[in-house]
């Protein structure tokens, strides 16, 4: 009965030391490695219907920086178009121009998520869209408080597949913008 703890030991290791973001996505060459994330709620609108924003990350995200945005601080509005927090974000270099990707996923009757951006910084500084249309978006969690999925791509078939990208990267992140 004693041994039943150290037999554990080594899986609730492994568990502390789980990556919540990991994985590729790669293009004609290129490839974006992601390892953080964050999720937060970026829209509500008249229904009710809420749209979540997952970013994950090529690099740590300053989430310090983040919760001092006094204007992301407030309740979402109707849509996504009018909030700064994706924005924020996107602007923190050090975290994002090695490769970030946007999905949304939209609650309600559709119940979807789909990529919105999958970007990344060239190195002549032009910002370069990798998506080749065929990545793919699943949750296996989604509460008020955590969102866990996987982005995989499927291929198309010959003459179709010549944009085709390559995908495997899963993440489970807290829900929340960060706090002051």
């Amino acid at each position: 009965m004693r041994m039943l703890p150290w037999l554990l030991l080594p899986g609730l290791i492994q568990l502390a030391h789980a990556t919540p973001v990991e994985g590729y996505c790669e293009r004609d060459g290129k490839r974006l490695t992601f390892s953080d994330g964050i999720a937060f709620v970026d829209a509500r609108d008249a229904e009710g219907v809420v749209t979540t924003t997952i970013y994950l990350t090529s690099k740590p995200l300053d989430r310090k920086a983040l919760a001092a945005c006094s204007e992301c601080a407030v309740a979402p509005g109707e849509n996504t178009f009018v909030s700064p927090r994706g924005d924020r974000i996107e602007a923190q270099r050090a975290a994002t121009a090695d490769g970030w990707i946007e999905i949304q996923h939209v609650g309600g009757e559709l119940d979807m998520s789909t990529i919105v951006n999958l970007m990344y910084i060239d190195r002549d500084g032009v910002m370069t869209g990798l998506d080749g249309g065929n990545g793919r978006v699943s949750l296996q969690t989604n509460s008020p408080t955590r969102i866990a999925g996987k982005v995989t791509s499927e291929a198309h078939e010959p003459p179709y597949d010549d944009t085709d990208m390559d995908c495997a990267i899963s993440f489970d992140v807290a829900v929340g913008w960060p706090k002051p």
